[in-house]
């Protein structure tokens, strides 16, 4: 395990130093070399992982108190390490759904561009889902439905992208067990009658008790 010294060094070498507010964080730039020597893509899904792990609160940016402590949880001393985890982490994403539960409601906040922000453009969550999802029928039907419905949908709120991932956990593909009823945002009452007037056009074999695959 990394010492108080060498995780403060390691994040030194990652820092922004050009701050006007002297805050001491790691930025995008730095972000992007740490995921360098990671040797990840910063298009994936491990960069965001990282991010969550890391405990950020907006995306690329790693604040040396959350870094300290984060680190420290971990129990990694180097890059190697880091790997190590965040690998296993995602992989580990497969069975512990309430771990990724945890991880797919921080993505919203990667998403957003201001921190008191109340929705994310619609593409963002688009990019996002595609990308954290891993083609679990649900979301791709999602998107398929939101690409239809053009600019009559712009954005989508913290609640919203929340439930979704409910959703996605009660209802199969013919959205036979969805009611109108119950309390699901207005939305999800139009997805629902889109995907009953556009069936899909093959059967869903997709495993949904995973949502990464």
């Amino acid at each position: 395990m990394a010492t108080l010294n060498t995780r403060e060094a390691w994040f030194r070498e990652y820092q922004d130093y050009d701050r006007d507010d002297g805050k001491q964080v790691i930025g995008l730039e730095g972000f992007q070399r740490l995921c360098d020597a990671l040797k990840y893509n910063i298009v994936e899904l491990e960069p965001l992982v990282l991010l969550w792990k890391l405990g950020a609160v907006e995306l690329g940016i790693v604040e040396l108190e959350t870094w300290d402590r984060t680190i420290r949880e971990m129990g990694v001393a180097d890059n190697a390490a880091l790997k190590k985890t965040i690998d296993a982490t995602v992989a580990k994403f497969k069975t512990d759904l309430v771990s990724y539960g945890s991880f797919y409601r921080r993505v919203f906040d990667f998403l957003k561009t201001t921190p008191n922000q109340k929705f994310i453009p619609v593409e963002d969550a688009k990019s996002a889902l595609t990308l954290i999802t891993s083609q679990h029928w649900l979301f791709m039907r999602f998107i398929e439905f939101l690409d239809d419905q053009g600019k009559k949908v712009p954005s989508m709120t913290r609640d919203q992208w929340n439930l979704l991932l409910e959703l996605s956990k009660s209802v199969d593909a013919e959205f036979s067990t969805y009611s109108k009823e119950e309390a699901w945002p207005s939305l999800f009452d139009d997805f629902y009658d889109w995907v009953r007037e556009h069936p899909a056009s093959a059967p869903q074999l997709i495993d949904t008790t995973s949502l990464l695959k």
